[in-house]
């Protein structure tokens, strides 16, 4: 989970901002998205600390809180989304009338158990049909491609809970 991002959203900053003021780089920046706040080093702390104006003792202690809450991403239109979608957030909640949307998209696809019946009924096969058949309908598509890699990329997430205006979705590995 990407917990840089999340931090530096969260003090009204972002990656360039921390390489603008400071000359850290943006691909050392980067490769922090992935790591565990634990491996962060010292000089990407710094660098953080002295672009929000805190120390970098602070700014590890809230690193480690945040990685330790676990929070969701929250979207409230499809390029929020996207984002999250792209890191593969363990959770995200989508707020506002485009979680009524995703919800329709969500309830449309097939459960992971009959999924898996049809799977196992075909042999595997269904898996390359499939695909085929997505691949097809890609290409004469006059859907917005964002919405399209929206779709491909919601078959990762599980609909856990639905409200009035919130959905909250789970990555499927999760449950694994």
């Amino acid at each position: 989970m990407n917990y840089l991002d999340l931090y530096l959203r969260k003090n009204n900053c972002k990656r360039y901002d921390v390489h603008k003021k400071t000359g850290v780089s943006q691909q050392l920046l980067s490769n922090h998205t992935k790591r565990t706040v634990e491996k962060y080093s010292g000089k990407v702390l710094i660098a953080i600390a002295n672009t929000i104006n805190k120390t970098p003792g602070d700014v590890l202690n809230d690193l480690l809180t945040l990685e330790k809450e676990n929070p969701a991403f929250e979207a409230y239109n499809p390029s929020e989304l996207l984002l999250g979608l792209n890191e593969q957030w363990d959770y995200i909640v989508i707020k506002g009338t485009y979680g009524k949307e995703i919800y329709n998209i969500m309830k449309n696809q097939l459960s992971e158990t009959e999924t898996l019946g049809f799977e196992l009924g075909s042999g595997g096969g269904i898996t390359i049909l499939t695909s085929a058949i997505e691949t097809v309908r890609d290409l004469f598509s006059n859907c917005d491609k964002n919405n399209r890699e929206i779709e491909k990329k919601l078959r990762l997430y599980k609909l856990s809970s639905m409200s009035d205006d919130v959905v909250f979705l789970t990555l499927k590995q999760l449950h694994y």
